[in-house]
């Protein structure tokens, strides 16, 4: 699973990740980081309230026996741009996007410190991110889905909005909050959009252990990989007219299944992948 041929990993997580009853994915999070040596920073640019999600989130790396944890705060491009960015970042073993309003972390997409992001993901750096800070980590990142974020039925241009994201994971389209918010319609639509892109939906609690060549999946619930590499599809005359989709192929990963990204192939993987 390396990136680059380097020990680097993202951990992309669904949203509402357990941060009390053995802190869950986000345990694994913190080992990878290094554990009592880990020098985590935190990216609260997507929430309205980072002071909350900071102290909440020191707190679980703190029970978890992390001892540095500190906040990067990113408010626009210059902040992104900065030397404090860059010297940040060259010092944490662990990068973690905090959720919250995906758009506003589309003033980090093509900065400094998307770039730095990058190389010292192929140097080693773990990043992770959850909800808004997960999609994010793709290429192109969801923005939302209009009137039909929230379980509409259709498969259409007009039922996903997106942008461009980070670039770390690529070959992803990503997605949160998955089954508990019914966006499979969101995703589908996504992917057809940009259809040799992986969708990649991530239900809460659950999260995936990324390479650049495969993942593995943990936590309590499950992730939706819809391939639609060999699928037709054929785009309406208007944006909120449904698209026609053949062929489209779904898996469904719980925890302890491992997913090639190149081969486009599930695995049955480690039973310890639960957590």
């Amino acid at each position: 699973m390396d990136i680059g041929g380097s020990p680097g990993r993202l951990l992309i997580i669904g949203g509402a990740e357990d941060r009390c009853c053995g802190a869950g994915v986000l345990e694994r999070f913190a080992w990878l980081c290094g554990g009592s040596e880990a020098r985590i920073v935190m990216i609260t640019t997507a929430t309205g309230i980072p002071g909350q999600v900071l102290a909440e989130y020191e707190r679980v790396f703190s029970k978890l026996g992390v001892r540095q944890v500190a906040e990067l705060p990113i408010s626009g491009r210059a902040d992104a741009d900065s030397p404090e960015a860059r010297d940040a970042l060259n010092q944490a073993t662990g990068v973690f996007f905090s959720g919250g309003d995906q758009s506003r972390l589309q003033t980090l997409v093509g900065s400094r410190i998307n770039d730095q992001l990058r190389e010292r993901l192929g140097a080693g750096l773990i990043v992770a991110g959850t909800s808004a800070g997960a999609t994010a980590l793709g290429r192109t990142m969801i923005l939302g889905g209009g009137a039909r974020d929230h379980g509409g039925a259709e498969v259409s241009t007009a039922t996903v909005r997106t942008g461009p994201g980070l670039g770390l994971m690529p070959k992803m389209l990503i997605d949160m909050h998955f089954g508990e918010r019914g966006r499979l319609p969101r995703l589908l639509s996504a992917v057809t959009l940009d259809p040799d892109r992986l969708g990649v939906g991530i239900d809460e609690n659950t999260a995936i252990c990324a390479g650049r060549d495969s993942f593995e999946v943990l936590g309590s619930g499950v992730v939706s990989v819809l391939d639609a590499a060999h699928a037709t599809v054929v785009h309406a005359a208007t944006d909120d007219d449904p698209i026609t989709l053949f062929d489209v192929r779904l898996h469904l990963l719980p925890a302890g299944c491992v997913f090639d990204i190149v081969g486009r192939s599930p695995a049955i993987g480690p039973a310890h992948a639960r957590y």
